[in-house]
This record gives structure tokens, C-alpha cells and sequence, in this order.
């Protein structure tokens, strides 16, 4: 299961689960951002108060211009930590960079707070 609460920009999935999020974002004049060729779009997951822990990060290099970037999660990318038997919160952010390292963040901590990644539990993989 996977969900995505838009009001609150919360990402709710079990965890072992795979999804892929559509990322869009507005320019501050309200017109459609294009993401651009040779850019990266990179989501991050990190520990909750812990910025500097990172948990998980998908890069994604944009061959052309896109108005909606695709960010796949796979199963190996979900499986964070250990099995866990209630949800956990973590913090995620989504950015679009250059080449030489600027970055743009689309969502993000802000003055409305963290933006919540919620892993829900799984079963134990009885080959585990």
C-alpha cells in the first residue's frame, strides 16, 4: 500500500512495498516548472531530526525536459532499517539540481514543518 496525502505532502507506504511518485512543482509566478535536460531531480529520506542521516536517496538524471518527473521505489529502496511493528516517521525533501551542484528544493521542511515519509510494518520474510 502506498498514499500520498497532497494536503499534508505526507508519503505513506509499508514498508517492502514499491510505488512511484509524480513530482510537478509550480514556478513563483504560478506557471508550470520544467524540469531541464542534464538536471538531477533527487528525493532524499532522512531520519526524522536527523537531517544528516540519510536513509535513502534516488538520483534521477532528466534526458530531456519534463513537466513531471517519475521517481520509482522499489522494494530493496523501501526496506529501511530493521522490521518494525508500528509506523515510523521520517523526513523526506525532493530537489532539482545542476550539473554544478545548485540546487532548487520543490518540497521540503518549511514554515509548515517536516514533510512526512510514513513507513508502515511488514511481515518478516520467513528467508530473512
Amino acid at each position: 500500500m502506498a498514499k500520498y496525502d497532497s494536503d499534508e505532502k505526507m508519503i505513506m507506504i509499508n514498508r517492502g512495498d514499491s510505488t512511484t511518485i509524480s513530482f510537478t512543482a509550480k514556478n513563483q509566478d504560478g506557471t508550470q516548472h520544467t524540469f531541464v535536460t542534464g538536471n538531477y531531480v533527487i528525493f532524499r529520506v532522512t531520519e526524522a531530526r536527523k537531517e544528516s542521516n540519510v536513509v535513502l536517496e534516488k538520483k534521477i538524471l532528466l534526458e530531456s525536459d519534463l513537466n513531471t518527473v517519475l521517481i520509482p521505489l522499489t522494494t530493496e529502496d523501501t526496506k529501511i532499517g530493521d522490521i518494525i511493528n508500528k509506523p515510523v516517521d521520517y523526513w523526506y525533501e525532493i530537489s532539482e539540481e545542476t550539473p554544478g551542484g545548485q540546487a532548487q528544493t520543490g518540497i521540503g521542511y518549511n514554515e509548515e514543518g517536516a514533510k512526512i515519509f510514513r513507513l508502515y510494518p511488514e511481515a518478516r520474510d520467513l528467508n530473512e
